[in-house]
């Protein structure tokens, strides 16, 4: 019979292929579990990214200058919107969009006042 050759080969096939198989998934899960690796590198870059100061502010409608108590109340104007109600199921993504954009720019007026706090704080150079 004809079988028997061609079975051979294609058992022979089937091994070299399932140990290069084998071999890619060991490496790539050593790879994962050490937290090496581009995927890894992708991930703590995600991890880290932040909404930016320009996003915020467009999220919360907060142009030019404002202050920490506009932002508070756009903060929660627009969360108490998005909130789940007997009406609306609400958005969990929109809320989050909301909280980031308060965040950051809370962080960045608290930074404002700290830096122009250390201004006016700071003595004029004695001559």
């Amino acid at each position: 019979m004809a079988f028997g050759p061609f079975v051979r080969i294609m058992a022979q096939i089937t091994m070299v292929a399932g140990g290069a198989i084998g071999r890619a998934v060991l490496e790539a899960y050593k790879e994962a579990a050490a937290g090496r690796g581009p995927a890894a590198a992708a991930a703590k870059q995600m991890s880290r990214r932040r909404m930016s100061l320009d996003e915020a502010k467009k999220v919360l409608d907060a142009e030019g200058s404002f202050s920490a108590a506009q932002v508070e109340d756009k903060f929660q104007t627009l969360h108490k919107l998005n909130a789940p109600s007997e009406e609306s199921p609400g958005s969990p993504y929109l809320q989050a969009r909301i909280y980031a954009a308060h965040k950051v720019l809370s962080e960045h007026l608290g930074s404002q006042t700290s830096s122009t706090n250390t201004d006016k704080s700071a003595k004029p150079p004695e001559e």
